[in-house]
């Protein structure tokens, strides 16, 4: 006959007594006793970010081996342990990333109770699952009695800061024009663009470049076919309604009254700005750029307003400068338009600058009819 399995004395294991059982009895009632602590849910904190989740969905399990060695010591009172599975603890760590980390705020000026303020940058979160998994593994296994784990993060800086911002005050200018919301891949186009825009800082001396703030065009980066002039026709074309966003934020910095660098008109009139003052780009052709000319950083704003119009805002040190625009055109053909853009810069009141900003040609073709 087989030797009769040792019992154990009078012990506890996590508060579930195994006197008088068997090893094996012991661990068949350790198992069914103690499975609920694998349900109870731990606190995972990541910066101002916690996450609750169950032990079990962790990959922890029970490590009655140790449990019972440890009874075997002769000890009253054994606490429950743990054992965390590696894989399985980085893979949930994995999905936890999105939850747990936070995205940093730019700094930004905003027009609130009738004067500039800058909204101050807000430092974001990243955080790290593999080494968080190791921490909480090791942390769980040598203290089972722990129910929140502080994760590994680090900082993300905010790219534009409040001392970046340092001496915007004012409002140099803002510009609005009208949109057909219904055309919705000229409308996608266009908030694509604005995306792009939105946010950029010019120091003081820097050139803005269209092309090179937008970057190219394609499908890839979320652009879609939309109707664009072409030797003066109307064609579908990739990036439809970047024009517009273009020639808004051109009417912007004329009237901030900041040094046109390049520019150039559609090949024919568009419905949405005066003759002579829109502006359209070609990547890898010609450009809009301007200047910044002021003693302090201009923070372009682009926004999507009311629907049906978007505003390019112009945010910097206050100049005093106030820009009026004129334009004289004369009919040269039946589908030929030549205009000319003068500027007329104020300072203070007083007239500092007169200039042409520049000649355009309208050229175009009757549509075939569909």
């Amino acid at each position: 006959m087989p030797a009769a399995q040792p019992k154990y004395g009078k012990v506890s294991v996590g508060g579930v007594s195994i006197s008088g059982l068997t090893r094996e009895e012991a661990t068949r009632r350790l198992r069914r006793e103690l499975a609920p602590r694998l349900d109870k849910r731990v606190g995972l904190s990541a910066g101002p970010r916690i996450a609750y989740r169950r032990r079990r969905d962790l990959g922890f399990s029970l490590d009655v081996g140790k449990m019972l060695a440890r009874a075997e010591e002769k000890r009253a009172f054994v606490p429950v342990a743990f054992r965390v599975d590696r894989p399985q603890i980085a893979r949930a760590m994995k999905r936890l990333a999105p939850v747990l980390s936070t995205a940093p705020r730019e700094a930004r000026p905003v027009y609130l109770g009738g004067r500039v303020q800058i909204r101050p940058e807000i430092v974001g979160r990243r955080f790290i699952p593999s080494t968080s998994a190791a921490r909480v593994k090791i942390q769980a296994e040598k203290d089972p009695a722990k129910t929140r784990f502080v994760l590994e993060t680090r900082q993300v800086l905010p790219r534009l800061t409040r001392a970046r911002l340092g001496g915007i005050n004012a409002v140099l200018s803002s510009f609005p024009t009208r949109f057909n919301p219904a055309q919705i891949k000229r409308t996608r186009n266009m908030a694509v663009a604005m995306r792009s825009i939105d946010g950029t800082l010019l120091s003081p001396g820097e050139t803005f470049s269209l092309n090179k703030v937008v970057g190219p065009r394609t499908q890839a980066r979320g652009y879609r076919t939309a109707t664009i002039f072409e030797d003066g026709k109307k064609v579908p074309g990739i990036g439809g309604g970047v024009s517009q966003v273009t020639g808004t934020l051109f009417n912007a910095a004329l009237v901030a009254g900041l040094p046109i660098v390049s520019y150039r008109v559609h090949s024919r009139p568009v419905a949405y700005l005066p003759l002579g003052r829109d502006a359209t780009v070609v990547w890898n052709g010609f450009d809009m750029k301007f200047k910044n000319d002021t003693s302090g950083p201009i923070f372009i704003s682009y926004k999507f307003q009311k629907g049906s119009r978007i505003t390019a805002t112009l945010f910097g040190k206050r100049t005093g400068k106030k820009a009026a625009l004129r334009v004289v055109s004369q009919r040269v053909g039946e589908r030929e338009i030549e205009a000319i853009l003068f500027r007329t810069i104020r300072q203070n009141g007083i007239v500092v600058k007169k200039e042409r900003v520049g000649r355009s040609r309208y050229n175009w073709k009757e549509d075939n009819p569909d």
